[in-house]
């Protein structure tokens, strides 16, 4: 018998495309974030004794596009995994979402289906008066459900980009509360995020053969995601952790997703930049 349950596989595949970039205006200058499409191959990486999975391949593409007053990203994963008894567990997770550029408007729509029944589906739109400010995010799905953000809650791509401008300075943390639209009964989360080393050289590791995009230096960041406030009590386990070999671009070359009993591997095997577009 399966002890996971379908909730549960909810949340670890909510997880995959959690923190996968989306960008601050005000701090373009700093740090360039490169429009991309990249394609990972997912494999099974740590299982522990009395694991109830013990095998899992699949796929993952996600893709951030530049717009003329936003960011427009997409990502598609798809993985099956197979139980120590019984059939595979096939699930699939799609999210779209836009950036304002002025920090303004995060909106977003995601469907996560474990063999082919839908689990969560999420939609709706989060507006604020700008970064640093408290804002709101109302829910078209489902329909009725509204959360408040506090005043340091970031997006997707803020949060990375201040991760990255931490690291060039050598810092070692970086602690705020986190949206991106998925599971509404946790949001905002909250997201410690460690920078585990100095800088890497580009040629080092792997994930570089790709050409001038993976030309960047890089590091090993480690992030823990947790229920909203749930940082206040010691025990609180994290809802997932993950391990990213992140470039200064943004561009990630591996993802490590940890989920206690067992940990999958995303690794980079192709990817394409993207033309920025022409606007007035």
């Amino acid at each position: 018998m399966i002890s996971i349950s379908k909730a549960r596989f909810c949340a670890l595949f909510s997880g995959f495309l959690t923190l996968l970039f989306l960008p601050d205006p005000a701090r373009a200058a700093a740090v360039t974030h490169a429009s991309h499409r990249a394609f990972y191959e997912i494999s099974i990486d740590r299982v522990d004794a009395g694991s109830n999975i013990v095998d899992a391949r699949g796929r993952m593409v996600t893709e951030w596009r530049r717009a003329c007053d936003g960011w427009l990203s997409s990502q598609r994963l798809l993985v099956s995994m197979a139980p120590g008894e019984g059939e595979p567990i096939n699930s699939e997770v799609a999210m779209t979402s836009f950036e304002a550029l002025d920090g303004t408007l995060f909106s977003f729509d995601s469907e996560t289906r474990v063999g082919g029944e839908t689990v969560e589906a999420v939609k709706g739109a989060a507006e604020r008066d700008g970064p640093g400010k408290a804002g709101r995010a109302v829910y078209n799905e489902p329909r009725g459900v509204a959360v408040d953000l506090p005043a340091d809650t970031v997006f997707p791509f803020e949060h990375t980009i201040a991760v990255i401008e931490a690291a060039e300075k050598g810092q070692l943390r970086v602690f705020s509360h986190y949206f991106d639209g998925s599971q509404p009964e946790n949001a905002p989360m909250t997201a410690n995020s460690l920078i585990l080393d100095k800088a890497r050289d580009a040629a080092e590791g792997t994930g570089n053969g790709f050409g001038e995009i993976s030309a960047h230096k890089w590091w090993p960041v480690r992030l823990a995601m947790f229920a909203s406030n749930a940082h206040k009590r010691l025990d609180e386990e994290p809802e997932f952790e993950m391990t990213q070999i992140l470039q200064d671009n943004g561009v990630v070359r591996r993802f490590e997703f940890d989920y206690g009993e067992f940990s999958l591997v995303a690794a980079l095997i192709e990817i394409k930049e993207i033309d920025p577009p022409r606007c007035n």
